[in-house]
């Protein structure tokens, strides 16, 4: 009996071990395809929001932004500072804008459509940078990199186009070619891809300080692990082993 008893464990045992060998699993080929797939997504919205910020589409732009900055922003405020402004401006750094107090809320809501020193009604220009006097014509992108559990991203790209030097502090027109690296995060909420922060590549890290609006804090962005998805495998088939990096930012 005794030796029935083991050979019946054993064969359990046996049985058991095949079992989790044989459980379907998704390969790192399936789950890097996956995220290859996803980054095929953020590379066409990231592309459509460029579009509309290059075209001064702010309306556009704010469709982007994370619910939780529209709750505190309107559009009218987003659009009266032409899209340059963080969620808490009233208390915080843009407590004070170019010297003068912001203007009351309900003047903000009636008076969201920019005017000249005339008072004529102009149109809306993106602010790309507080220098007005750098002007973004294009792009590059460089890199993709996404966080394992599938709901941050982070788009690093290249922006390209003209930088002139102040006239009033140099003698003549001098003007040269423009490349500065920028990164927008992205989040994915309710199963579709917003805007979480905008800054300057530097700000995350605690070089320069953010300007804009980040829902969770930044605590969320350095404890992710992510893939990283280089920009020519956007174009061909999955290939995982040789385009999905593992790292941290």
């Amino acid at each position: 009996m005794r030796n029935i008893s083991k050979i019946t464990g054993c064969l359990l045992s046996a049985m058991f071990l095949l079992g989790v060998m044989f459980t379907p699993e998704k390969t790192w080929a399936q789950v890097s395809d996956a995220f290859l797939n996803e980054a095929k997504i953020i590379a066409k919205l990231e592309d459509d929001f460029f579009k509309k910020r290059l075209k001064n589409d702010l309306k556009g732009a704010y469709d982007y932004q994370h619910t939780a900055y529209k709750e505190k922003i309107s559009l009218e405020e987003y659009l009266y500072f032409e899209g340059r402004l963080m969620a808490n401006y009233r208390g915080g750094g843009q407590a004070h804008i170019s010297g003068g107090m912001i203007p009351p809320l309900s003047f903000i809501k009636k008076n969201a459509q920019k005017k000249d020193v005339l008072g004529f009604k102009r149109p809306h220009f993106y602010k790309w940078f507080t220098n007005p006097h750098i002007k973004v014509q294009r792009y590059s992108l460089d890199r993709i990199s996404i966080s394992k559990d599938g709901q941050f991203a982070m788009v690093e790209i290249m922006l390209k186009g003209r930088e002139r030097l102040n006239p009033a502090l140099v003698r003549g027109d001098i003007s040269f070619d423009m490349n500065r690296p920028h990164v927008d995060y992205w989040e994915k909420v309710g199963g579709k891809w917003m805007i979480t922060v905008l800054t300057d590549q530097a700000s995350i890290s605690g070089g320069m300080k953010t300007t804009y609006f980040i829902p969770n804090n930044n605590d969320a962005w350095g404890k992710q692990e992510y893939v990283q998805i280089d920009p020519a495998s956007l174009l061909a088939e999955p290939d995982p082993e040789r385009h999905a990096l593992n790292g941290k930012h």
